[in-house]
Order: C-alpha cells, then sequence, then structure tokens
C-alpha cells in the first residue's frame, strides 16, 4: 500500500511556489496583452470614423454649440458626438454602437460593422437635429396665431385709469371698514 501511496503523490520538487507565482504572472499579462490589443483596436477604429465625420462638423453652423466631436480614451473608448450621444463598439461583435443616454437609460440607436454606414447615419442625426432645433428656435419667435388672439383680447380691455380709480376705490372702502370696526369695539 505504501508504494501505491508514493506513486500517486508527486515529488515535492515538483510543487514549487516560485513557478506557480511565474506562471500566474505569466497568465496575468497575457491577459493585460489581450486587453490592451483589443482597447487599441477600439481607439484605432473610432479614429478612423473620427476622421470621416470632420469635414460633417465642419460644416456645423458656427452658432451651433451642441455638438462637439471628441475621442474619450477610456474604458470602453468613446466617440462623442454631443452631451447625450457616443459611439462605442461593441466587444462581442466588434460592431459599432451610435448609443443615446436619456433619463430612461441607455438607447442603442443604430449599430454598424462598417464605417461609412455609421458615418451616414452619424450625419442623418446630426442635420435632423439641427433642423429640429432651428423649427423651435423659430417657434418661439413667432408668436402662433392664439397668441396674436390673446394680444389683442388684451388691448381692448379696461384702460389704465379704470384700473386705477377702481384701486383707490378699494383702498378708500378698506381703510373706512378699519376705521369702523375699531370705532365700534373701542365703544
Amino acid at each position: 500500500m505504501e508504494q501505491n501511496v508514493k506513486a500517486i503523490a508527486r515529488p515535492a520538487s515538483s510543487r514549487s511556489l516560485r513557478e506557480a507565482i511565474r506562471n500566474a504572472r505569466l497568465d496575468e499579462a497575457e491577459r493585460i496583452d489581450v486587453t490592451a490589443d483589443r482597447r487599441d483596436g477600439e481607439i484605432a477604429r473610432l479614429e478612423l470614423l473620427k476622421a470621416e465625420l470632420e469635414t460633417v462638423f465642419a460644416d456645423i453652423p458656427a452658432q451651433d454649440d451642441r455638438f462637439n466631436l471628441a475621442l474619450v480614451p477610456s474604458r470602453p473608448a468613446r466617440l462623442w458626438i454631443d452631451m447625450f450621444t457616443y459611439v462605442a463598439i461593441d466587444d462581442s461583435a466588434s460592431a459599432y454602437l451610435f448609443i443615446r443616454n436619456s433619463e430612461s437609460g441607455r438607447r442603442t440607436l443604430f449599430s454598424a460593422n462598417n464605417v461609412a454606414d455609421m458615418a451616414d447615419r452619424i450625419t442623418d442625426h446630426l442635420a435632423r437635429e439641427i433642423v429640429r432645433r432651428q423649427r423651435l428656435e423659430t417657434a418661439l419667435l413667432e408668436p402662433s396665431p392664439r397668441e396674436k388672439i390673446v394680444v389683442q383680447a388684451e388691448s381692448s380691455g379696461p384702460r389704465m385709469g379704470v384700473v386705477l380709480w377702481a384701486f383707490i376705490v378699494g383702498l378708500l372702502t378698506g381703510a373706512m371698514g378699519l376705521f369702523a370696526a375699531v370705532w365700534l369695539s373701542v365703544s
């Protein structure tokens, strides 16, 4: 029986802590290299997209400060389009993801494997946002038909003299009522 135990047990020389630490360090270095390579690949792909979009961002009107093309090499790397939308790389599919942050969470607006498709979709998004902002500004500057009716109704209302006269009469009536209440409580 002792021979079976000796045959199963490994010799002490094969269980070296130094060797185990060396193997753990090699495994960690390999994992770090894979992660670094993946991150470098994400940043490189986002730089390609950024280069595609630079001419589009150059055409944005100067007074429109909502859009800013900025590559942030965070984890995950992000190419910001505006304060709420950005492009990231999907780890599993290696696809571009056009994402919008909102009050209800993150929402993927579009996904593409091709730089040109993503650049086209972002260009469409920018155009729609610019048109939407212009429509809102126009609506704020021009009074609506209902506002015109309200303005006309207010101009045909009582004159300032009538309002002032009603205020003076109310003030005198209140003062006389207060004087009468004090007179009756003293008597």
